[in-house]
């Protein structure tokens, strides 16, 4: 599909059929697997740095980081790359990915670039998109221009602004297809794999209890002399009761909780309620 190309970012010719003398030069949308190439890229440039961070700030934060610690370390991760695309889509910039793609975002009028405040909306529209079972991204295969939830959003479309010579065309098909495998797996991991922000956030505190229920044994060896495989017996010793047994039930899954004893050690043993159901241990030697 073409029409009346603007210029953007790049003096060279938009690659499209021969014109006539009379012809306006026409413009070329940039396609679906061009899109997506370059939204990964992005992606990456955010996110692949965000995880370590994340993980570095949760390992600092220890064993006793809360929940809302976790959920701004997330949301400061996403809101880093809806300004990152909100900035580098409006003016005549554009992102690390499409700059490499040869693609660039412009108003749908194919006026000019799209204005902050639009790049923006766009931005916000991706998570909207996802929000909705990625049906927003579906669009760009229907619409004549390519356009996806987010363009709808934002007022805009992507252009080409390079030629692109035949193998340059096949090497982004085929890099958009490692990609997608490769974005498939990432999120398998967040959600079901253990090296999620999240799922550490789970494990480590089921870790930080059984150090809490191993405090209570030493002051149970302390008051009697033994140590005690009974959880009652040494919730008692809590001061608070029923708010250990809450505590416990919330990170620990019920089956598979054991405290091994013997004259003058202990083991204690669990599964954090993390999806892996991970297992955790404790031990007095």
């Amino acid at each position: 599909m073409t029409e009346t190309r603007i210029n953007i970012m790049d003096p060279q010719p938009v690659p499209v059929q021969p014109a006539a003398a009379d012809e306006t030069p026409k413009v070329v949308y940039a396609s679906v697997t061009e899109r997506f190439v370059a939204l990964l890229i992005d992606y990456g440039v955010v996110f692949i740095p965000g995880q370590f961070i994340g993980l570095a700030i949760l390992k600092i934060l220890g064993p006793y980081a809360q929940m809302w610690q976790i959920a701004a370390v997330l949301v400061g991760i996403n809101a880093l790359f809806v300004l990152y695309e909100a900035i580098f889509s409006c003016g005549d910039r554009v992102t690390l990915g499409k700059a490499l793609v040869g693609i660039a975002v412009v108003k749908q009028d194919l006026s000019c670039p799209v204005s902050f405040p639009r790049a923006f909306m766009r931005a916000v529209g991706y998570y909207i998109s996802g929000a909705l079972l990625m049906c927003g991204f579906l669009f760009a295969f229907f619409d004549d221009r390519h356009r996806a939830l987010h363009d709808f959003l934002g007022g805009s479309v992507v252009v080409q602004i390079r030629q692109k010579a035949w193998w340059e065309r096949l090497l982004v098909r085929l890099l958009g297809t490692l990609l997608l495998v490769g974005f498939a797996w990432v999120m398998y991991q967040q959600c079901f794999g253990g090296g999620s922000v999240v799922q550490q956030y789970y494990v480590n505190r089921a870790k930080a209890q059984l150090q809490n229920v191993a405090l209570l044994e030493e002051a149970h060896y302390a008051r009697y002399g033994y140590y005690t495989n009974d959880l009652l017996r040494l919730s008692l010793l809590s001061g608070d009761p029923v708010q250990f047994q809450r505590d416990t039930q919330k990170v620990l899954s019920p089956k598979g909780f054991r405290i091994g004893v013997q004259k003058d050690s202990y083991k204690i043993m669990a599964y954090a309620k993390d999806t892996n159901k991970t297992p955790v241990y404790f031990s007095s030697k």
